[in-house]
């Protein structure tokens, strides 16, 4: 009978151990916060988590010594103001959020949440989140606190460490403020519009060397020495964009573009220009540049040794882009 007896507070004693462990292994992870949300969320966003959220809740006032880890994180998104730099704070924000829901709507102690964050290079939904987990380790930093601030003076001692080094280091910052560029869109011409491709080398979204080329893909029709030809065009150039403030989307341009109108019989132009182009870029949305260029271009015709100067051609072009990498 001592034995069953024996047997069964060894089973009981177990089960509290499992039980409590489970409780201290609580977290409830709330991932996909729309992109740029941090101050505040519509209520019903949680709804599906208000029972795991009361369980924690239960769980702290069960154990006052317990504490409560609140992470806030935030994806790679990156942002044309600030460009990525906006994601630190996004991350901290969504904590609090989940910090106010708890301590104003579940009742928990406000003294027994830690918050941290999070702030993830990676891109996607699933970074942009908040999570809240019971840590039993925490529950008594109080007093491990006191005793470091009561603990007697040691004395301090110079390790030499070797880390990484110097010039790897400023290698690595150099390529991570490198990025590509490709854009495609439209451009004006002294012969009329084209379909043009952009491609960009850029350090730190502030300087870009750029090279566009285009073609168009359908036929005109050109008048030379009283025969009709069908022609094409075709542009090719490069360009040095600087952006002189990170926090205003309008770049200094200037390069030089040479556009061609092509007779499809011969494949040699019929008429030519390039020259200097010098102006101004915007881009009033991420994706989207608008690039307004004077052109005082020389222009010459099929057969004629020379060429005229011509100072009245003003070029647009539109733009939708994709950047990668770059740095902040």
């Amino acid at each position: 009978m001592l034995n069953k007896s024996s047997k069964s507070i060894q089973w009981a004693l177990v089960l509290i151990i499992v039980m409590s462990l489970a409780a201290f292994s609580q977290e409830v992870v709330i991932h996909d916060f729309p992109l740029g949300v941090a101050g505040s969320i519509e209520s019903g966003f949680f709804e599906p988590y208000n029972a795991q959220l009361q369980a924690v809740a239960d769980t702290l006032r069960t154990y006052p010594k317990a504490r409560a880890i609140i992470v806030g994180g935030a994806d790679g998104e990156q942002f044309r103001e600030n460009h990525d730099a906006l994601n630190p704070g996004l991350a901290l924000g969504r904590a609090l959020i989940l910090r106010n829901l708890l301590v104003n709507e579940f009742k928990i102690d406000s003294s027994q949440i830690v918050i941290w964050t999070e702030d993830s290079h990676v891109y996607g939904s699933e970074h942009r989140y908040a999570s809240v987990r019971v840590d039993r380790e925490l529950a008594d930093i109080d007093n491990r606190l006191t005793l470091l601030e009561n603990r007697p003076p040691v004395e301090r001692i110079v390790t030499e460490v070797r880390g990484e080094p110097r010039d790897s280091i400023v290698h690595t910052q150099v390529i991570e403020n490198i990025g590509l560029q490709f854009g495609a869109g439209l451009a004006s011409s002294p012969y009329g519009v084209l379909p043009a491709g952009s491609f960009a080398i850029f350090w730190k979204k502030s300087f870009y060397f750029e090279a566009i080329v285009g073609h168009s893909f359908w036929n005109n029709n050109y008048n030379f020495n009283g025969t009709d030809l069908k022609t094409k065009r075709r542009v090719i150039g490069g360009q040095f964009i600087v952006y002189p403030d990170p926090d205003i989307p309008v770049g200094i341009v200037g390069g030089w573009i040479r556009t061609e109108e092509i007779a499809q019989r011969f494949y040699e132009y019929v008429r030519l220009s390039e020259g200097l182009v010098l102006g101004l870029r915007a881009e009033p949305l991420d994706f989207i540049q608008i690039t307004g260029t004077y052109n005082p271009s020389k222009r010459r015709v099929a057969g004629t040794a020379t060429s005229d100067l011509k100072e009245d051609q003003f070029m647009i072009t539109v733009m939708a882009f994709k950047a990668f990498g770059g740095g902040k």
